[in-house]
């Protein structure tokens, strides 16, 4: 089984359901720790996620809490209410790299989920999204 079928599977028991929004965490996540070479310094990293504090927008938290272990209750994971969604990944040297979600994809999204889509109709887009290449997906920005 493939590292990011591991996660999101962690992810979906965690939040409760699979959404595209948690998926889009859960990438994002793995992204930052991974242009920050962080694996070996998870407990350095720190995130901050800019995002609406609304839901499904707000599912993005959770899938970076879960791809990075950076929590709200350990302190290494901070909210700032943004219209967009991107995440600063920040080790503690200062180096950090932000993950954008693409405006192109997330407008795609929104747009998708305010029909009203189905539980099943929701897992085929998270899978959707789960398969799309990070390119599509991210603009990653260092710092």
């Amino acid at each position: 089984m493939r590292e990011i079928d591991i996660i999101l599977r962690k992810a979906e028991e965690f939040h409760g359901h699979l959404g595209p929004f948690l998926v889009l965490g859960v990438k994002m996540g793995l992204v930052g720790v991974r242009e920050l070479g962080a694996k070996e310094d998870a407990a350095k990293l720190r995130v901050t996620v800019m995002s609406k504090y609304s839901v499904p927008f707000s599912c993005v938290i959770d899938g970076i809490q879960v791809a990075t272990k950076c929590t709200v209750g350990n302190k290494k994971l901070r909210v700032k209410n943004s219209s967009g969604i991107a995440a600063k990944f920040e080790l503690q040297n200062g180096e950090h790299v932000i993950v954008t979600v693409n405006p192109a994809t997330f407008n795609k999204l929104k747009n998708k989920l305010s029909e009203n889509v189905s539980e099943e109709e929701l897992r085929e887009l998270a899978l959707l999204v789960a398969s799309m290449p990070e390119k599509e997906l991210f603009i990653v920005g260092r710092g």
